[in-house]
């Protein structure tokens, strides 16, 4: 292990400590200038990626097309242009036939950009199933506080699969918009116990949400993404239908609990104090042996 954290690395540190060294080609790069039009508009400041890095690179030695939001510009939130590179990416993915990752740093839609960000969140989604339809491998990695959520979330659930490190979160809505719904007593924002429990990697790896529990380190990413690049999971009738079994199974089993422990000992975790200073795959193992 090189000791540098996934998790704290900026989008082109990523790409660059995953992909074969010099191998990443960036498309639509800062050069170009191609930025919101609807930032200035309302003077914000843009960015000439628009939050969002993408190209085409190797790992071990297999192209792949490679796409990583930027975290630290509105949050990766999506917008047209945004939202347009990615949906490019995958439709570029889908036509040459090769792998696509995809990783995620966003709280979802630019609200900024209204239905643009919704309907370029839309149009990638339906790129993604055709990559799925042609059996040509989507990655979703997750690996930081800003997690995956809104449109975003629901976009990882789209690809074939999802890799997450513990610093991972995935859901529909953010803990902040949770608590304002529900009320600080029901769902404390500020309780990062609480918060990683509910929508971190380690529960949404219990869940079956998460494919791939990884270490949070370059090298460990790298590998799990390696593993899955020869792997697709073609969306069918009967796959869909065995899902939302599944999802009525989950719902009925933890749907009245509303402490995250007791679904961790539901999916077989005996010795919670362990498995919550374990990392990656030590937990994994830890709850696939209490299984």
């Amino acid at each position: 292990m090189s000791g540098v954290l996934f998790h704290e690395q900026t989008a082109r540190q990523r790409i660059a400590s995953l992909a074969d060294a010099g191998s990443f080609v960036e498309l639509l790069p800062p050069p170009e200038r191609i930025t919101s039009p609807y930032l200035a508009q309302l003077g914000i400041p843009v960015s000439f990626d628009d939050g969002i890095v993408i190209g085409h690179a190797k790992i071990g030695g297999k192209k792949i097309y490679l796409a990583a939001q930027v975290g630290q510009f509105v949050g990766g939130a999506v917008g047209e242009i945004h939202g347009a590179k990615l949906t490019g990416l995958f439709k570029a993915a889908a036509r040459d036939k090769v792998p696509c990752v995809l990783i995620i740093e966003s709280g979802g839609v630019r609200l900024h950009e209204g239905s643009s960000g919704e309907i370029a969140i839309a149009e990638t989604m339906r790129a993604i199933f055709e990559c799925r339809a042609l059996k040509v491998p989507t990655i979703a990695v997750i690996a930081t506080d800003i997690g995956a959520y809104g449109g975003i979330g629901i976009l990882s659930t789209c690809c074939d699969y999802r890799i997450m490190t513990e610093h991972g979160r995935l859901g529909i809505s953010g803990p902040i918009v949770i608590e304002k719904w529900m009320g600080k007593k029901a769902y404390d924002s500020a309780n990062r116990a609480l918060v990683w429990k509910t929508s971190g990697g380690k529960t949404k790896y219990l869940l079956g949400d998460a494919d791939a529990l990884a270490h949070d380190s370059p090298e460990a990413v790298r590998d799990a993404i390696a593993r899955l690049l020869t792997k697709s999971s073609a969306v069918s009738l009967a796959s869909v239908k065995a899902r939302q079994k599944d999802l009525e199974k989950r719902l009925k089993k933890f749907g009245t609990t509303n402490d995250p422990d007791a679904v961790w000992k539901g999916m077989g975790v005996r010795d919670i104090g362990a498995a919550s200073l374990a990392s990656g795959p030590e937990f994994a193992a830890l709850a696939k042996r209490g299984k």
